[in-house]
């Protein structure tokens, strides 16, 4: 046995004892940060103020880099299997660790590097997609290899404005068109699958500047973000379905925000908003499908913080990573607040349920950064969580050499352990790996996936031209009627669960 796996076979063993005593802190008090020095890396830790399992696996300055970090909050660093990683360096490159060793594996071709928009496939893990120009691409990170799938021949440039997603069957992805003036043209939604565009809205008459566009988790809402409070269309936040019919409108402001899950499987907008009347960021959640909102909690307004719902095999909690703003430029233990430079999961029903986890010990602001200008943007914690929310990724600056970026690097806590054995918690749904699948035409009924196997399934059909005949709706157990004035036709299925699709075929009914 070599001295790393001596290392993290230790790790583990230790980690599972204490932790399975473990409980999260759920109060909402102030938790004041511990002073702790600069950990060795892939040398494991434990949080001392919240008992969790802690490990730093990169050292940037060592490595001669500026920085190394999640992509973002938003965006998952885990591929399919969490056999991989992916994090950034300051200048744009990609790099690939391995997902559970975290040992550094490579760093992807110069071509990638910058590159906004980039995406783990949803079954393949050893594929990427990625946007470079008006191009659609895929990588195999292993061969290099890169394969075009689509030329936006209409745009000389397509992006979300690096903050959107594909939908979490890489089926379809909404973008900005911009013309070889870099003037916005339109807002569009492709389909991968049947390599069409299938809804677009002409935005360049009527918007001048957007903060970021999305596809929703399962690809039925298109969600754009002007971060601004201003109310009608082409403001604020708006949904539309995929057509670009529009739903509704809210004047939310400039908010941080993800797009996930509810329990019971809606999807959701997950955003902080400042309150100027009671002088508080609320956390709220927006229901996709008609706007209503349910307030999740409040905190102090001298922190800035983002939000991570990309554990969507554990729908209704985001993970929130507070960091102090550019007004609260010192703090001790007798002033530290609550929620203060804290990683923490929040439950999305309205309870005010949280699981508190670390303290990420990373500052941007500081009297030798006091602004913008100043600062290191990368020294924000940029918490991204897994696909189940057991692990969280975060960077880091550990409160040293603030002003340099080769001083951030890349954190995990591991809370495994803790949700096993909290009784409140709920369990985590079995993995697709283990999952079995019949289609069988009994009837009328073509599918039947048998109760508890998967939290939440559905069931979608499309005809030969991509267009989508019909949709079963998310269930606990799957047994689908086919419709009569449907039969004796050649379809493409796909069945899929709240985090992407299990399985996809052909078959003729």
């Amino acid at each position: 046995m070599n001295i790393l796996k001596f290392i993290l076979t230790s790790f583990c063993i230790g980690c599972a004892l204490s932790l399975l005593r473990a409980q999260f802190i759920t109060h909402h008090n102030s938790v004041p940060q511990t002073g702790l020095s600069l950990q060795p890396v892939n040398s494991p830790f434990t949080d001392p103020q919240f008992n969790t399992a802690v490990i730093r696996i990169s050292d940037a300055r060592n490595d001669g880099l500026p920085g190394i970090f999640p992509d973002y909050s938003k965006r998952q660093a885990w591929n399919c299997d969490e056999s991989k990683m992916m994090l950034r360096t300051a200048s744009g490159e990609v790099m690939i660790y391995d997902g559970t060793t975290y040992q550094y594996i490579k760093t992807l071709p110069g071509n990638l590097t910058g590159i906004q928009d980039i995406f783990w496939h949803p079954t393949d893990p050893l594929t990427v997609f990625f946007i470079a120009d008006n191009t659609i691409n895929t990588m195999n990170i292993q061969t290099e290899q890169i394969t075009l799938l689509r030329t936006f021949s209409n745009y000389f440039y397509v992006t979300t404005r690096a903050e959107g997603n594909m939908s979490n069957d890489a089926h379809y992805i909404a973008l900005a068109g911009y013309d070889s003036n870099w003037l916005l043209t339109d807002f569009f939604v492709y389909d991968i699958l049947i390599d069409s565009v299938v809804g677009t809205i002409n935005a360049g008459t009527f918007v001048q500047d957007f903060d970021w566009i999305s596809i929703s988790p399962l690809g039925n809402y298109v969600v754009v973000d002007y971060a601004n409070e201003i109310t009608g269309q082409f403001n604020g936040v708006e949904v539309y379905d995929r057509q670009f019919n529009f739903i509704w409108q809210k004047p939310l402001g400039a908010g941080h925000s993800d797009l996930g899950l509810d329990s019971d499987g809606t999807e959701v907008l997950i955003m902080d908003i400042y309150d100027a009347d009671s002088n508080m960021t609320f956390f709220k959640k927006f229901h996709l499908s008609d706007g209503s909102e349910t307030v999740l909690l409040g905190i102090s307004p001298l922190f800035d913080q983002h939000e991570s719902c990309r554990n969507m095999d554990r729908p209704g909690w985001v993970y929130i990573s507070t960091f102090d703003y550019v007004g609260r430029l010192t703090d001790d233990s007798a002033s530290w607040l609550p929620f203060e430079d804290e990683v923490f999961a929040l439950k999305m029903n309205g309870s005010g349920t949280v699981q508190r986890i670390a303290h990420h010990h990373s500052r941007r602001y500081s009297p030798l950064t006091p602004n913008s200008d100043s600062s290191v943007y990368f020294s924000e914690p940029h918490a991204t969580v897994n696909n189940n929310g057991t692990r969280i990724l975060f960077g880091s600056n550990w409160r040293e050499n603030m002003e340099q970026d080769t001083s951030v690097d890349a954190y995990i806590v591991d809370i495994s352990n803790m949700l096993t054995s909290d009784k409140k918690s709920e369990m985590m749904p079995v993995k697709k790996t283990s999952v079995f699948i019949s289609i069988n035409i009994v009837g009328n009924t073509i599918c039947e996936i048998p109760s508890g196997i998967l939290s939440l399934c559905k069931l979608e059909l499309y005809d030969i031209s991509g267009k989508r005949v019909y949709a079963s709706g998310l269930k606990h157990a799957l047994r689908t009627g086919f419709p009569d004035n449907l039969k004796n036709r050649l379809y493409l299925y796909r069945i899929f669960d709240t985090a992407g699709f299990i399985v996809t075929g052909k078959i003729l009914f």
